[in-house]
């Protein structure tokens, strides 16, 4: 039985490849968890692939074999926005905005807390009318490595290469987001990203539930939509969405809830973002990994000579981060390149398409 055959059975808990894959995984979420510490040394920091996306236009006829594919999934391992019937020269086809297909297994994965949780495993399909005198239709599948070992055992991936992609006509990798998490406390950080006119900035302030400190997001976008930038409390998500899922971005739901009731102990985690949103400028980010910071500035000051919370010294290893913060940041875009290229997912293919 073809591994991708799995997805679909949910009776394999107890098999030696699962239990192979649940202690990678084991691993994989330890040290991310570990990430959030505040003595987890700054060297050792490094971004993460957190949202590959992979378009295709294709005619009606072509897409058919793809929407055939999605519903022929069981109902139970879909989820999102209902999916709609084109109107006029689409009415023969139906059409998904971030539709999620799912693994009928989970992951058991355990916090360093103590609360075990699951991770689940799926790839979206969004699908929207191209245009033209054609009708084409352009398919986005988005994938979240972090999700994933990001290995052909893994069924689900297995599924997306030797079904998904074959179905797609030239592919390209059209958006890519890399994250960095750090144990550090975000009004400290000044953000700015110039470059030419038409730089749009969006800034969002608010106290947190105790109303000790201020949570901030800033978030730049280039003129061309190219490229963007995003600096937040990434603790301000957790506590947003502490009860409404069971799996908010690996962190158990029930980990902010304990983080809230321990008033002694206040949290503060700050996620930096940087997405480049079209072919052309993943090319130029995969050719040039400065473009990416280009115009950028990101300083971490503490200068109150108090620390707003113990243990920022452990996080900043000692160091004034003024004049190399950058620096850092940028060193670390170049080795995401090399990960980027290790993806199962993206073939020879898709980055010949891409990168020509």
């Amino acid at each position: 039985m073809p591994s991708y055959e799995k997805v679909f059975n949910s009776n394999r808990y107890n098999s030696p490849e699962y239990h192979s894959l649940n202690y990678s995984y084991q691993e994989k979420m330890a040290e991310l968890f570990s990430h959030r510490r505040i003595d987890f040394p700054a060297k050792k920091l490094q971004f993460k692939i957190e949202t590959v996306k992979i378009t295709s236009t294709m005619s009606q006829q072509h897409y058919l074999k793809l929407q055939s594919f999605v519903e022929s999934f069981p109902v139970k391992q879909r989820r999102g926005q209902g999916p709609v019937t084109g109107k006029d020269a689409y009415q023969s086809i139906i059409l998904y905005h971030d539709y999620r297909l799912f693994d009928s297994a989970q992951y058991v994965v355990r916090s360093p807390l103590g609360f075990g949780y699951t991770v689940s495993q799926f790839f979206a399909v969004t699908s929207e009318p191209a245009g033209g005198p054609n009708h084409d239709i352009q398919v986005t599948l988005t994938i979240n490595p972090n999700r994933f070992l990001n290995v052909p055992d893994e069924p689900l991936i297995d599924l997306i290469i030797e079904q998904v992609l074959p179905l797609l006509v030239s592919p390209k990798i059209s958006e890519m987001t890399f994250t960095l998490d750090m144990p550090l406390i975000m009004n400290n950080f000044r953000v700015q990203m110039g470059g030419e006119a038409g730089t749009k900035q969006q800034i969002t302030q608010k106290l947190n539930s105790h109303q000790e400190y201020e949570l901030n997001r800033i978030e730049y976008t280039d003129p061309q939509g190219t490229r963007k930038l995003t600096v937040y409390d990434k603790f301000q998500s957790l506590l947003d969405n502490q009860l409404l899922v069971t799996d908010t971005d690996y962190l158990s739901a029930r980990e902010p809830e304990y983080y809230r009731d321990q008033v002694g102990e206040p949290q503060f985690l700050t996620r930096i973002g940087l997405t480049v949103s079209t072919p052309n400028a993943v090319m130029r980010y995969m050719k040039n990994h400065e473009w990416l910071m280009r115009d950028v500035s990101i300083e971490y000051r503490d200068n109150s000579g108090v620390s707003r919370f113990a243990g920022t010294e452990y996080a900043t290893n000692g160091k004034d981060f003024r004049r190399s913060f950058n620096r850092m940041l940028t060193y670390r875009l170049k080795e995401v390149q090399k990960r980027a290229r290790q993806l199962p997912y993206l073939s020879d293919k898709i980055w010949r398409n891409t990168l020509s």
